[in-house]
């Protein structure tokens, strides 16, 4: 077992930067299209393709994570979500070096959703774990270092994809599975879990070992309570658990409409085709240079976003300022490609737009909604049915993620412009902005006990913001 000689706290901090380091490889491998996606489509590619094949590369993670979400739901339960998370690291290295050797695009899109199956589970797995493991005071923080992480591997793909061959990018994405399974396993597993399979003893050692104490009898007593309490009120947990629990299904509201919230805002074809985006807006700026300036500030931004503010501000307010900074930079963008649509001679003084835009809607984008459906969906669920709900939850990110993609490819083809598509995402922010403010409360500071008493009685002495 640890030693348990460290200052309070840091194996939590540790457990989720190291777990963390799963969703860089997600995030390499969802943004992969975006530097590349002009070389695919050109005469001189190693793996030809057409702008439709294009989007169908672009997705291919998207249909391997319903895989991936319905595996972790079955073994996070039995094997635990440590080694949920775990042993996908190495399938994940295996397809990077896959990806640098292929000249064929069925056998790069069966690569790409196979990585896509272990961003399922691990997605699945990652959350609930850091839920687990973290105290109420840095559980928004902890739970935000996943998307934070997320976008460090977009980063990463699209510099080195803007100055390497796919070879070699691929070579260079397969180190970060491997850093990911060095120093996630020697990482506590969660005492739920262990509460859960009833080995009290691991559990209180495990407690000890996060909390960087021995004192942890009164935090264990609860835990163990808190999921008695649950088990008692769901013998055999099912997937109808979700909707025929009046707590459960107000919890699943609640996600799904920061989700839906996160893909209106147009982010998900915006990572795939940052480059292509930038290609087709008219602007005579260095389209590599765009793209490394909006990939960095993002980072930069949810860097001071995750270690700063979630945990000052709260996540209600934060996804609301989110929400509202991206239907205005939306609405924008709509307005510039529909003036470079209709040839508007003013157009030639608005080439810094674009990128001046994307930037600003980056900012809004990245202090809320970029992180904070994951940060509600650690928390929200009971142990008793939190595997299934997340698995849930994965596979509902998914098919709104794929249907977002393929929706901005099929405008474009058929509109052969980009205000269409830019235009249909500010309405659908708009709704999803009126639905966040009448239903998503605050759970800023509470423990997962306390946002349970919540959803069960709708009220607790300690003051949340009532649904």
């Amino acid at each position: 077992m640890f030693r348990r000689t460290f200052s309070p706290s840091i194996f939590q901090y540790l457990a989720a930067i190291t777990g963390a380091f799963a969703a860089t490889s997600y995030g390499i491998n969802s943004s992969w299209t975006s530097p590349f996606s002009i070389y695919l489509t050109s005469t001189s590619s190693i793996i030809p393709m057409t702008s439709e094949s294009l989007s169908w590369c672009a997705i291919s993670p998207l249909m391997g994570c319903f895989i991936g979400a319905l595996i972790a739901a079955n073994i996070s339960d039995r094997i635990g979500r440590k080694s949920t998370i775990l042993i996908m690291a190495p399938v994940v290295f295996l397809c990077c070096i896959g990806i640098g050797y292929v000249r064929n695009i069925w056998y790069l899109v069966v690569l790409r959703m196979i990585i896509g199956v272990t961003d399922g589970a691990v997605f699945t797995a990652l959350p609930m774990y850091i839920g687990e493991i973290a105290e109420p005071r840095i559980r928004g923080f902890l739970s935000s270092l996943v998307c934070l992480f997320f976008i460090s591997g977009v980063l990463i793909i699209n510099t080195i994809g803007s100055f390497f061959t796919i070879h070699t990018c691929s070579m260079i994405s397969a180190c970060i599975p491997v850093l990911h399974f060095i120093g996630f396993c020697f990482m506590p597993e969660s005492p739920y879990y262990y509460i859960k399979a009833k080995q009290y003893k691991r559990a209180e050692e495990s407690l000890m070992v996060l909390r960087g104490t021995s004192n942890v009898s009164n935090e264990f007593q609860v835990m163990t309570e808190a999921v008695r309490l649950q088990e008692d009120m769901v013998e055999k947990p099912k997937i109808t658990d979700l909707f025929t629990i009046p707590s459960n299904r107000k919890a699943l509201s609640i996600f799904v409409i920061i989700c839906l919230a996160n893909r209106a805002s147009g982010k998900g074809p915006l990572m795939y085709f940052t480059r292509m985006i930038f290609a087709l807006s008219g602007s005579d700026l260095n389209v590599t240079m765009c793209t490394l300036v909006y990939c960095g500030v993002e980072l930069v931004i949810v860097m001071i976003a995750t270690y700063f503010i979630v945990d000052r501000f709260g996540k209600r307010f934060l996804t609301i300022t989110s929400s509202v900074g991206c239907i205005v930079t939306l609405s924008i963008l709509t307005s510039y490609f529909l003036l470079l649509h209709l040839q508007c001679s003013i157009i030639s003084h608005l080439n810094w737009l674009p990128l001046t835009t994307l930037l600003i809607y980056n900012v809004f984008f990245s202090i809320g909604i970029s992180f904070t459906h994951m940060c509600y969906l650690s928390e929200l669920f009971p142990t008793s049915v939190k595997a299934t709900a997340l698995s849930f939850a994965e596979i509902f990110t998914v098919v709104t993620g794929a249907i977002g993609t393929k929706f901005f490819q099929m405008t474009i083809d058929y509109s052969g412009t980009l205000w269409v598509p830019f235009c249909c995402f500010a309405t659908l922010s708009l709704i999803s902005l009126f639905a966040i403010i009448k239903f998503v409360p605050e759970t800023k500071g509470k423990s997962l006990e306390e946002i349970q008493l919540f959803l069960r009685e709708g009220n607790i002495k300690t003051k949340l913001i009532k649904l």
